[in-house]
């Protein structure tokens, strides 16, 4: 290895301190970054959250809806079934 003046030696520590200092704004602007996307992520985990609720309630009131439906339609056969039977002993 050769040995450097002071010159040369002043250069290369300039660009390191430079190259220092560029890295440490790079970092900083990554941290403000990586702050604004956990911001964005945490809204959007918040909404998808609150989205799947909507979903499971809107779920669950149409399986409600639909128990008492086939519920109803039971008791329509019934009825209809008993009604056939009546008109029936009525005509025979």
């Amino acid at each position: 290895m050769r040995n450097m003046n002071n010159e040369e030696f002043d250069r290369k520590m300039a660009f390191i301190v430079e190259q220092q200092a560029q890295f440490a704004t790079d970092i900083q602007q990554m941290r403000q970054l990586l702050a604004q996307t956990e911001n964005v992520v945490g809204r959007l985990a918040h909404a998808t959250l609150e989205g799947f609720k909507d979903v499971n309630a809107k779920l669950d009131s149409l399986v409600d809806s639909q128990i008492r439906l086939t519920e109803a339609q039971t008791h329509t056969d019934e009825n209809l079934r008993n009604l056939i039977c009546s008109g029936r002993s009525l005509f025979q």
